[in-house]
């Protein structure tokens, strides 16, 4: 059987092994964080970037619906036009 020194010289051993272990894992977790902030960074600064393009995006779809909407409004108003022509030209052929 171990005399108590040995035993006493195992166990600091041991809780040598396990602090030098919690120090390792200290470090790492501080590492994680550092790593996981400058992540959060990126992240915020890409979504900030995905907004502003998609505001461009945005910007530029309302412009060419603009229009659109005075092409359209030229369409119609032509279609409607033609459609009273022929509707004058089909009366005077009836009430002629």
């Amino acid at each position: 059987m171990p005399s108590v020194e040995e035993r006493l010289a195992y166990l600091e051993g041991r809780v040598g092994d396990y602090a030098t272990a919690v120090g390792d894992i200290r470090t790492e977790v501080h590492e994680l964080r550092v790593e996981m902030h400058a992540l959060r960074a990126d992240t915020h600064a890409l979504r900030g970037e995905t907004n502003a393009q998609f505001a461009s995006l945005r910007n530029a779809m309302d412009a060419r619906f603009i229009a659109m909407d005075g092409r359209i409004t030229w369409l119609i108003g032509i279609q409607v036009g033609m459609l009273l022509i022929f509707t004058g030209a089909a009366l005077t052929v009836v009430f002629k």
